[in-house]
């Protein structure tokens, strides 16, 4: 069991301003937790981050996406993870590149995004833990305050609304991102990820559809996820 304190989980979450790398970073977990590491954050194992099989989410047909749009999601995620391991390998040897220099960060953040995003969704009943729900009051004062704020920060950016735990200040907050690298702040960890670009919608919704898609997405939250992803950063902060 490695024994992780204060400073080093802050130090390993700051280095890319997600709290990414996660597998081995919170791979500290106390014994008998409730959370698999693997479920709920990406998954780097052997030197490379590995690609999640989300296809069982094309064959989900409560989802309120159409099997397509998912199927074609899913090919920009594995892009994703392929670009950040090509980086790494390069950096890690020495050999800036441009492409290194974008993937680096660009599509570190795109694959982790991605894997949250898909990892919270479910049609399965779940509901919010008692810490999720006084994490929420705490900021925002009640869940449909959180919720309207979610919505309007994806209203108005075409990237991400993303709810992230402050490491700083111990509370969550939500993040616009216009793109995945731009506008996010160090020391916070994300434990929910909106995608709101274009191609995350609009073959369903049209353009003008987005207040559609994002009404569809509330439904299919996996709140289980997003409160035990709350308690694992949490637990070790």
């Amino acid at each position: 069991m490695v024994e992780m304190n204060r400073r080093n989980f802050l130090n390993a979450a700051a280095f890319t301003g997600l709290g990414l790398g996660l597998s081995n970073v919170l791979g500290a977990c106390s014994k008998g937790a409730k959370f698999n590491i693997n479920e709920l954050y990406p998954i780097y194992k052997d030197g490379q981050y590995q690609e999640k099989n989300f296809e069982y989410l094309t064959k989900n047909d409560k989802l309120g996406l159409s099997p397509e749009i998912i199927k074609n999601h899913l090919g920009l995620y594995s892009n994703y993870v392929k670009n950040v391991n090509q980086a790494e390998a390069e950096m890690a040897v020495g050999n800036v590149t441009e492409f290194g220099m974008k993937h680096l960060a660009f599509s570190l953040n795109g694959m982790a995004l991605h894997d949250i995003y898909f990892t919270n969704m479910s049609t399965e009943e779940s509901k919010r833990s008692s810490s999720l729900n006084r994490a929420i009051d705490k900021t925002f004062g009640s869940f449909d305050a959180y919720m309207k704020n979610l919505t309007e920060l994806a209203m108005k950016v075409e990237g991400w609304s993303v709810t992230g735990l402050n490491l700083l200040n111990g509370k969550i907050f939500n993040y616009a991102l216009q793109d995945h690298s731009a506008n996010f702040p160090n020391f916070i960890v994300p434990i929910l990820a909106l995608d709101v670009y274009e191609h995350a919608y609009v073959a369903d919704f049209k353009k003008e559809g987005k207040a559609k898609y994002l009404e569809a997405f509330t439904k299919i939250v996996d709140w289980d996820i997003v409160s035990r992803r709350l308690d694992l950063v949490k637990n070790l902060a």
